[in-house]
Order: C-alpha cells, then sequence, then structure tokens
C-alpha cells in the first residue's frame, strides 16, 4: 500500500505541472470572448418600450467589446439605451447609475452616484458614463416618460470589477486538473488490482 502511494505522489508531481501549463493555455482563447458581441446585446422593456443596453469599457484588452451584467474591471464605465422601435421622439428618457449600499436594508439598498438629466431620446441613444473604483453590485436605473407625462421605470442589475469569465475558466481548470487526476488514480488502482 505505501509503495503505490508513493508511485502514485511521483506520478502525480510529475504530470502536475504538465496539467497546469494546459490549463494556463486555455485561458487566453476563452477569455477572447469575454464581451459579447453586438447580437448577443442586452435588452430591457420600460412599459411598452423596449431598449437594448449596451456597456462599454475603454481598457485595451477590452477594446471592442460589450457588456451587460459583467464588467470584469473597474474604471470607466458606459452604459448606452436605445430604443429598438421607431416612434420614440418626443419620449423623455432618465438614467441613473446606482452602488448597492446595504446588503440589510432592502429599501435603502442602492444610493444613487450619477444622474443624467432628463433627455429626448429623439436622437435614438442615450448614454451615462461613470469612473467605478469599487468592485460591487450596481443598477441602472431608467425611465421613461411618454408625450402625455406618464413615467415608468425599469432596472438593470450588474456586476463590476469581477471578472467572471476568468474565474470560470480557472474553475473549469481546476475541475479539468480533478478529473485528470481521477482517471490517474483510477488506472493505477486497477494496474495494481
Amino acid at each position: 500500500m505505501r509503495h503505490l502511494i508513493t508511485r502514485l505522489s511521483r506520478t502525480c508531481r510529475a504530470r502536475l505541472p504538465i496539467i497546469a501549463l494546459f490549463s494556463l493555455m486555455i485561458h487566453q482563447p476563452a477569455f477572447a470572448h469575454g464581451g459579447v458581441d453586438h447580437n448577443n446585446s442586452c435588452f430591457l422593456t420600460v412599459g411598452d418600450t423596449k431598449l437594448r443596453i449596451s456597456g462599454y469599457q475603454f481598457q485595451p484588452e477590452l477594446e471592442g467589446k460589450h457588456f451587460c451584467h459583467f464588467f470584469p474591471e473597474l474604471g470607466q464605465i458606459v452604459l448606452a439605451v436605445e430604443p429598438l422601435a421607431e416612434g420614440q421622439e418626443k419620449t423623455l428618457v432618465t438614467l441613473e447609475l446606482a452602488a448597492l449600499s446595504s446588503w440589510l436594508n432592502p429599501a435603502q439598498a442602492f444610493t444613487v452616484i450619477k444622474q443624467q438629466p432628463e433627455q429626448l431620446i429623439d436622437t435614438g441613444l442615450a448614454s451615462i458614463s461613470q469612473t467605478i473604483r469599487e468592485r460591487g453590485v450596481y443598477r441602472l436605473n431608467v425611465t421613461l416618460q411618454d408625450a402625455s407625462g406618464n413615467r415608468q421605470q425599469q432596472h438593470l442589475m450588474f456586476l463590476v470589477g469581477i471578472p467572471v469569465t476568468k474565474i470560470m475558466v480557472m474553475i473549469a481548470g481546476g475541475l479539468l486538473v480533478w478529473v485528470i487526476g481521477f482517471l490517474v488514480v483510477s488506472s493505477l488502482k486497477k494496474k495494481d488490482a
């Protein structure tokens, strides 16, 4: 039995650097798709109006990608809102960015950190930008007011500074190492039996 443990340890120690190297090689191509393309944008319905929400970050490695619920880095973010249907020329839009400030009190859970002045959405696009310096949960509040004065509001929650894709790749790499280790142990047990 002791011989099996020593042999197993040597085998695992010899293969572990190779497995780690392969998991690191998997990391970069998998993260290349961290941002979604324009066909997979986020959508939000406020009353009868369907909006496309596109989020951007301006770090060099994130250039050309958009985000919706997960912004992997801290820094400047921009959230753009555009209606999908024509005929919204007289609709006013207000955008607010809020940060989660309390997990315990739902009524005061979010604090507004930036508000854009009310503007006509006649250009087809409204946006809000902010430099985020703390990892956390944030919310975009979108308020639409039609020509009759009716106001409707909807929220979009998102995370900033949490590289979800990188975390998932690391978990997948760890799981792969565990499965390979399990297969190696199983094959060694069969050889000794």
